[in-house]
């Protein structure tokens, strides 16, 4: 027994060692790789110019995008100002709006707040955020100088986790003043695995079981009124919007996953009761689960009986200061693949089955708290002005209590991108055909539009 068990230690030995020594060996590469690579940033930080800092006075997440906005005044003319991430070795060009008065700037990496540094394409390492500014000397060569940006917000650090890509995503702490002489904004990016309670996309299945929103009834090509006490009084199905949210919800949904995505959903059945602004509430899901995205999935109705509305069609809402593309592209797919058709209400209108609504005067002035903190230019949905915090300008600061609790994420700068779907009337006969028969078509459409979107966008 005992010669056996010599036998089998020296057996193991031999497999071990050489494990041992490869594991050894790997981190060494690594440990040597990453101390190489900090001595590298650190040489590089300390070629930073001092003279003068970038002061950012405001900045904000908003969806998949980053949008900052500075001012600065460098020392000297400059020929040649670009914003940067940077590490010395590898440098991405961020595109911006820069206004120049002499050697004063007034930079905005966007007008839009859907629009901005693309988080999602970033690669994975350590980079730094500054300005760089090149200059020729008097035999013509260049002289390239950098400027760090000081954070002159309300704001602190930020986190973001990339979509889910190939089962993948990453994680990008975005950090002021990590290092030890002067001001930074650094970008941390790595792999890691999704939180448990971290989301890509939230879907709001409009209404819910307390509210089931407009209903109606349908037998053959007949409509009938349907308030004859919740039935329809010609034994034939009644119908109801929260019903139909639901449905097209919990398709979209299933295709979203089949792409890869995470999501989850207000209510997830036809008893479920959803409060506004409550944990998980359908102003706040979304950013409670971090996602990048909030679909709240509505039908309309015009208050015409007998299936004879004379509006029809599908309106998509959205955001201030937003830029149409998405919107556009989900308009497209949803006329391709939902066989609707973008509705002809002129009013609210920016754009073929795109709409912008805003709070009036005269709402303004009914609001139950005064003075008001809304303007002509606060978005009239909470779906989307609650949902996106300081870009969307929410405007639930607890004024409301106890009507409404307060929004905890009003003053946020680290939101979804909201949008609200109207797919189409549903007291309008070929709308309510297309609705009962054609779920996965809606479902599809947007799901399809996200996708070429993300696959398209820079």
């Amino acid at each position: 027994m005992k010669k056996r068990r010599r036998k089998n230690s020296k057996k193991y030995l031999t497999i071990l060692v050489p494990i041992c020594i490869v594991l050894l060996l790997a981190l060494l590469i690594f440990v040597g790789y990453n101390l190489i690579f900090k001595e590298r940033t650190k040489k590089f930080l300390e070629t930073i110019d001092t003279t003068a800092y970038v002061e950012i006075n405001s900045y904000a997440i908003y969806g998949i995008h980053m949008n900052l906005e500075g001012t600065f005044t460098l020392p000297e003319s400059i020929e040649d100002v670009k914003l940067v991430l940077t590490n010395g070795d590898y440098e991405q060009e961020i595109p911006w709006n820069l206004e120049q008065d002499n050697n004063s700037y007034t930079f905005q990496t966007s007008e839009y707040i859907n629009e901005g540094i693309n988080l999602e394409k970033l690669p994975t390492g350590e980079y730094y955020l500054l300005i760089k500014t090149t200059n020729q000397d008097e035999n013509n060569n260049p002289i390239t100088k950098y400027y760090s940006l000081e954070n002159n917000s309300d704001y602190k650090d930020l986190e973001y986790y990339t979509l889910t890509k190939d089962n993948k995503n990453n994680k990008i702490d975005i950090e002021w003043n990590t290092y030890e002489q002067f001001p930074t904004l650094r970008f941390h990016i790595y792999e890691t695995e999704l939180p448990e309670d971290v989301y890509d996309i939230t879907i709001d299945p409009g209404h819910d079981a307390s509210d089931p929103g407009k209903s109606i009834c349908l037998n053959g090509n007949n409509i009938y009124d349907p308030d004859y006490y919740g039935y329809c009084y010609n034994g034939g199905t009644l119908y109801t919007e929260s019903d139909f949210n639901l449905e097209i919800s919990q398709a979209l949904k299933t295709k979203l996953e089949s792409l890869g995505y995470k999501v989850t959903m207000t209510r997830n059945t036809l008893e479920d009761y959803v409060e506004i602004y409550d944990p998980m509430g359908s102003a706040t899901m979304a950013n409670d689960t971090k996602s990048k995205f909030n679909f709240a999935i509505h039908h309309n109705s015009s208050g015409v009986d007998g299936g004879l509305s004379y509006l029809n069609g599908t309106e998509i809402y959205i955001a201030n200061d937003t830029n149409l593309d998405l919107a556009e592209t989900f308009m497209q797919e949803l006329i391709n693949t939902a066989n609707t058709a973008p509705s002809y209400k002129s009013l609210y209108k920016i754009a073929d089955g795109i709409y912008q609504r805003f709070f009036t005067e005269e709402e303004i002035a009914e609001d139950d708290v005064q003075p008001s903190n809304k303007t002509t230019d606060t978005i009239y949905y909470y779906y989307i002005r609650e949902v996106g915090g300081i870009s969307t300008h929410a405007t639930n600061d607890g004024r409301y209590s106890p009507t409404y609790p307060k929004n905890e994420h009003y003053n946020s700068n680290n939101t979804a991108e909201p949008y609200l779907f109207e797919l189409g009337y549903i007291d309008n006969l070929t709308d309510l055909q297309n609705m009962i028969n054609n779920q996965s078509g809606y479902a599809d459409a947007i799901a399809n539009a996200l996708q070429k979107y993300l696959e398209e966008e820079k």
